[in-house]
């Protein structure tokens, strides 16, 4: 067998020719894929090799030899150390520019398409557009911080006046640590299983500035008692809810069974467009509003509906898509596996007066058999699945209903690429255009729009 033109801990000096999906560059040396986090494609850099296996190699930048016109200084102090930002180095518009190179590479290689994806619509100010933190806690000396871990790894970051957060998380969050810190929290250890507060969620509602904090702890007691949260309430009146998820579980899993309401309202309500949103600690709600308008505008457009179509949702989650469509269509069916999902779905059609939506919990595969079996068109298939994409059965079903229209929402390009490819293979439908969103400003992570017609 040939040896690897690459060994560990070596330093190799390449040009970067293009990026994966994850937005890492991509070098070769002899033809053997080289993957670097935090290159520019068109760069001459040095790279230390950290990982290497039997078809390709990572490596740690040690060196720009020919740095890039698009390089740029990030924003954020902690860029270099935390998992939550992979872009901040580029240029915003080439990193438009990227992210449609990356969709359409991935739609040729994987899905043997042959089309001309969209450009990238992206935002006018690409920064604080978050409306959700989940924030792991540490401790040391006594002093309780907020943060994120280091990419790919448990190593402690703290947030650092995040860019992505609003000034107003971002004063909040200061509060919180310096407040834990002077009730003297403990902070649950994973190794151990000593400790109570595991993590902190925020959650900021765009359309009316109000906040809702989680409190994730591994007791029933909190470590800290009401006139905690009066003073919270007295110094950030904009918090309107405060919970507390009691999770028992010595797994790293994210939350318990048990919500309790320690103060204020049950739910945030934000807006997309016209239409209002009812959010719980569990719901799923965009984390970036100003784009998710944009992405319900475009699924409109791609619909044409005309207020006479029968419209199936499938991964409907809590409505979003959905009621925008429900507007224009004669009757919309949603499916969704997720019960609280479900749940909130309902009370958002009852808040937006939409009655032409029927929801049903269940998993798609199973509902569109029985569909088949009732024999009535559909003229608008939307697909907006968990990142893994649609199973086989569940494309097998889509194609066996016929829907004269399908608009396929997603957040991976590969698996995106992999399901196009199927729901195009026997030429019952082609792909008509994909477009990517810049959902998410500053990461690798591709919001996408494709529209296929039979």
């Amino acid at each position: 067998m040939k040896d690897k033109p690459v060994h560990l801990e070596e330093d190799y000096e390449f040009l970067v020719n293009g990026y994966s999906h994850q937005g890492e560059g991509i070098g070769r040396m002899d033809n053997f894929t080289i993957f670097v986090p935090g290159v520019i494609s068109g760069e001459r850099v040095r790279v230390k090799i950290s990982e290497a296996k039997k078809n390709f190699a990572r490596g740690r930048l040690e060196e720009i030899i020919l740095s890039s016109p698009f390089r740029v200084e990030p924003r954020c102090p902690v860029y270099n150390f935390c998992g939550g930002c992979q872009l901040q180095h580029i240029v915003y518009e080439k990193q438009l520019e990227m992210k449609k190179e990356i969709v359409e590479n991935a739609l040729g290689r994987i899905g043997k398409q042959n089309i001309k994806v969209l450009p990238t619509i992206g935002m006018k100010d690409p920064w604080r557009y978050r409306n959700k933190g989940y924030f792991q806690v540490n401790q040391e000396k006594g002093r309780i911080r907020l943060g994120f871990y280091k990419a790919g790894s448990y190593d402690f970051v703290p947030a650092a006046e995040c860019v992505l957060f609003s000034m107003q998380i971002n004063r909040l969050v200061s509060y919180l640590e310096d407040q834990l810190s002077l009730q003297k929290v403990t902070v649950y250890h994973s190794k151990t299983g000593g400790g109570n507060l595991r993590n902190v969620l925020i959650r900021e509602s765009r359309s009316r500035g109000e906040i809702m904090i989680v409190f994730f702890t591994k007791e029933d007691n909190l470590g800290f008692d009401q006139n905690f949260l009066n003073d919270l309430a007295k110094t950030f009146p904009q918090v309107v809810s405060v919970y507390q998820n009691i999770n028992r579980n010595p797994k790293a899993v994210l939350l318990g069974k048990d919500f309790r309401l320690l103060k204020g309202e049950p739910d945030l309500e934000d807006a997309l467009g016209p239409f209002r949103f009812k959010i719980s600690p569990q719901s799923f709600f965009q984390v970036n509003v100003a784009q998710a308008e944009i992405l319900n505008e475009k699924v409109l457009e791609y619909a044409n509906l005309s207020g006479e179509e029968i419209v199936i949702d499938s991964y409907c989650g809590t409505a979003a898509i959905s009621i925008y469509v429900a507007k224009q269509a004669e009757k919309v069916y949603g499916i969704e596996v997720e019960k609280s999902a479900a749940r909130d779905a309902i009370i958002n059609c009852e808040l937006n007066g939409i009655s032409n939506l029927k929801l049903f919990t269940g998993k798609v595969e199973g509902w569109l058999y029985k569909w088949r079996r009732s024999g009535e068109e559909v003229h608008l298939m939307i697909v907006d699945p968990p990142r893994r994409g649609c199973s086989l059965k569940a494309l097998q079903g889509i194609i066996k209903i016929k829907p004269r229209k399908i608009i396929y929402v997603s957040c991976h390009p590969a698996t995106l690429a992999r399901d196009l490819k199927y729901l195009t293979k026997d030429g019952d439908y082609k792909l008509k255009k994909v477009l990517p969103i810049d959902m998410f400003p500053q990461t690798s992570h591709i919001e996408c729009l494709a529209y296929l017609k039979r």
